[in-house]
């Protein structure tokens, strides 16, 4: 499936970065602030989605540049313009 080079390849990869990225964030942010230091989390939930919308970086340059498939990259910068729309209108109210 991940062969062609097609828009919806490039949505469902960036959307999985992007959900594993937030998650695997989130759990390691209350797991490292719980055990080593005893206090609440360190960074904000802000902060967490704003480093996971920026994780599609990596995957956009790789399918840009290394693997030539433009639609794909295309596909993921999508993604991210539209997720990175809705933090800055969530969060700058």
């Amino acid at each position: 499936m991940f062969k062609k080079d097609t828009m919806l390849n490039g949505i469902i990869i960036a959307l999985i970065v992007m959900i594993f990225g937030y998650f695997g964030l989130k759990y390691l942010n209350i797991w490292i602030s719980g055990y080593f230091f005893d206090r609440p989390p360190i960074f904000r939930e802000s902060t967490v989605e704003v480093i996971s919308i920026f994780l599609n970086v990596f995957p956009f340059r790789y399918f840009m540049l290394k693997a030539n498939r433009e639609y794909t990259g295309r596909g993921i910068l999508l993604v991210t313009f539209v997720f990175g729309l809705y933090y800055f209108f969530h969060y700058l109210q």
